[in-house]
This record gives C-alpha cells, structure tokens and sequence, in this order.
C-alpha cells in the first residue's frame, strides 16, 4: 500500500468530528458569542494540516466573522489546503474571501477571510507582529508532537488578553486495538509505542509525550491560562455492517503505518512477532473486524 498523510488527514476527519469533545465546543461558542462585537474574531491555528478543522468550524457554526490565519510546517498541505477550501466554500455557499498579507489584512465585516501559510511555529509565534494579536488559537492533534512547556507560553504571548485557546486532540497515554492476538505482545508493542513519543526528539529538543492530555492541567497554569473546561475526546474507529466510515479504513491502516515506522528501532520486540502482527492487524481491517481506541484530551483555556 502506498502511503500518503494528506489522505490520512482527509480520513482523521470523520473521527474527530466523533471524537471531538462537545460539551467543550459548546463552552467555546459561548465564549465566541459573549465576546461577539463589531470587529472580525481573529483566529489563528497551528499544525492545520489541510484545513478540516477550517471546513469543521464553518460547518458547526462557530464562527461567521473571522480573520482566520492557518499555518502548518509542512508545504504539501497548505498546497492541498489552498486548492481545496476555495472551491469547497463555494460549493457549500460559505462567505468567505482570501487574506492578503500584504495589505493591512482586514477582513469584511460580512463573513470570514482566510489565509494559510507554510511555516514554522515557532518561527512564526515569535514574530513582534503577532504579539497580542489573536483572539483565539488553535491547536488540534499538535501539542502532544511538540514541546508543550515551550509552546503555551508563546501562544499565550500571541493572544490578545482575555484570548482563548482551543487545544483539541491532545493523547493522554491509552490505546487499544481490539481483538488482541497475543496479550503479552499487544501490551508490549503498545508500551514501546507510547515510550518512543515520551523519547521523540526535534532538533535535539522533547517533542511531545505520551501523557500530554493530563500534562495541560498543570503546563496551562504555568503558562499563564486560566481552564475554562476540559473533556475526552477519545477516538473510536470500529465497522458497522463489516464497513468503517467513510475512509476509515484507510486511517486505521495508517495508523499501523505508524507502528511500522517506529517499532522496529526497538530490539526488545522480535522483528518477526512485530511483522505477524503487521499483517494480523491488517487482515483485520480488510475484514471490518478490527476496533481501534485512544484516549484524548480537550481543552479551553482562556489567558489571564
């Protein structure tokens, strides 16, 4: 099977918009709304990958007058991002118009004006322009691959006071694959998994962990936020009828693309249990028989 994120991203989507925690979303409408007045709701999301959580946002109703900046490391999907939103939101109807970077970049009070961008986050929360600018950031699925301790207090200098963060999708140390094989296997392979995100290194710097969901209770504090809530956000992918949603399958074998990737830098497992494995988890999917767990955290914050 060739392999490609973009379409695994494409396939996330349908299980987070599941996932996604919406006594949380709720708490965040509210907010929006109680802050609502005549200027733009300046948004600002990391790690965007293709733009769904763009597309989620205008499809539940969260915001209809934004100025939404998307960023993302990775030049391929804000290429993929830039040439689908555009026709999507048409075809949806949506008021939307592009951002020009090079004008003072205010949108009309009318509907929501987005632009994407490749860059850095780092880079980009650094820069003296986007100081005390947004009125909300977003990060879904990023802050358990990044260096969370370094990375909330940079958003927090980027909020206006007052701002808001989103911070969805965060792993909080559970996965499961059900049948289980062999229980001693599953407990190691899943074990050594968890390890290799506590051990991941970018730069030479920690990037991310295993246990990040409950780690933002206390990095928010000292970050400077306030928590407004918090819920689970746990994904569940499992056949109805034999047949996953949508390109679910697609998504779970990834995921196992994942496991690929990373199991084999570790000797304690056996190459050869790992591969039988491999090709059990797969077989399983093909059959519609496999059910796949990970438990997530969602938070809102609000900076003091």
């Amino acid at each position: 099977m060739e392999w490609s994120f973009v379409r695994y991203l494409a396939a996330k989507k349908s299980v987070d918009d599941r996932a996604l925690n919406r006594q949380v979303w709720e708490s965040l409408r509210r907010e929006i709304e109680h802050k609502a007045d005549s200027q733009p709701l300046r948004v600002l999301e990391v790690g965007m990958g293709i733009g769904t959580m763009f597309q989620r946002m205008l499809e539940w109703g969260l915001v209809e007058q934004a100025e939404y900046i998307g960023i993302d490391a990775e030049s391929e999907n804000i290429a993929v991002a830039n040439r689908i939103i555009p026709s999507w939101a048409k075809e949806q109807g949506w008021n939307v118009q592009g951002l020009d970077f090079q004008q003072s970049a205010k949108p009309r009070h009318d509907g929501v004006a987005y632009g994407f961008l490749k860059a850095d986050l780092f880079d980009f929360l650094q820069q003296p322009r986007w100081q005390n600018y947004f009125d909300l950031v977003i990060a879904n699925a990023v802050l358990d691959v990044v260096d969370v301790q370094a990375v909330l207090p940079m958003i927090n200098n980027s909020l206006k006071q007052g701002g808001m963060g989103y911070f969805s999708i965060n792993f909080d140390g559970m996965t499961a694959f059900e049948p289980l094989i062999h229980a001693a296997l599953d407990e190691q392979i899943i074990r050594v998994y968890h390890q290799s995100m506590d051990e991941r290194r970018i730069n030479g710097k920690p990037s991310g962990g295993s246990r990040t969901g409950r780690l933002l209770f206390s990095v928010s504090g000292q970050a400077g936020f306030d928590i407004l809530d918090a819920g689970s956000s746990d994904w569940v992918v499992f056949a109805r009828g034999g047949q996953y949603p949508a390109d679910e399958a697609y998504f779970l074998h990834f995921i196992l693309h994942f496991f690929e990737e990373t199991i084999p830098r570790y000797p304690q497992i056996d190459p050869g249990d790992f591969q039988e494995w491999l090709r059990i988890r797969h077989a399983q999917i093909q059959r519609g028989e496999l059910v796949f767990l990970t438990h997530q955290m969602d938070f809102l914050v609000q900076k003091r």
